[in-house]
């Protein structure tokens, strides 16, 4: 009788999966501490969060804050005879389509570390998210505003911004400093962004 049970258990549960049908019951798969702990990043930073490569063991790489720090040394390198007497603004880098006008993930994160390179390195820089007062509230007292444009008080006259191009390999990112009111370019940058460093989901996102 028990034979014929597990006979019949045996052929039912082929059936299912000849037929695309999975039991009610089936139990989805559980998702690992670093795919918990991913989502839970991606939702806290409002999709601000580039998770690093899972397969990274395998092609050892720089993580993205030396990518970074290596485009901060090109454009201290460029414009070593024509420092900036006022602060550098830093915009998000942006995507190279007809718009410049969609930065992801990686374009802020970018911009955030460009911060603390530059500045170790002695370059005047203005963040232009500052606000003019402290926002006190329940949850935590703020400075940190996105207004819609600078505040003209602010006086930063240069600006650090880029472009995002896909190719075959990864992305490139073209780094510049210019002058907004003239529109000379007073340095620039470039560095290549391995596909293995970045996780594909994050990689795949800056396909056209």
């Amino acid at each position: 009788m028990k034979a014929r049970l597990a006979a019949f258990s045996a052929l039912w549960l082929a059936g299912c999966q000849l037929l695309g049908t999975v039991p009610e019951h089936t139990a989805a798969p559980a998702l690992s501490a670093q795919q918990q702990h991913e989502q839970a990043m991606a939702l806290l930073s409002g999709g601000n969060y580039v998770p690093a490569a899972t397969h990274s063991f395998t092609r050892p790489g720089k993580p993205l804050s030396d990518y970074a720090a290596d485009l901060a040394l090109q454009l201290m390198q460029s414009m070593h005879y024509q420092m900036p007497q006022q602060p550098i603004a830093i915009s998000s880098f942006v995507q190279f389509d007809n718009r410049l006008d969609h930065a992801d993930a990686l374009g802020n994160q970018l911009a955030e570390h460009l911060f603390y390179q530059l500045q170790r390195l002695g370059v005047p820089l203005a963040d232009v998210k500052l606000a003019r007062q402290i926002r006190i509230t329940p949850r935590g007292d703020f400075v940190l505003s996105r207004g819609a444009y600078l505040d003209l008080q602010q006086q930063a006259n240069y600006v650090l911004t880029g472009t995002m191009l896909r190719d075959n390999a990864g992305i490139v990112i073209n780094a510049r400093v210019m002058h907004l009111n003239s529109k000379a370019l007073l340095a620039s940058g470039q560095i290549h962004i391995p596909d293995f460093v970045l996780a594909p989901s994050a990689s795949a996102q800056q396909a056209p």
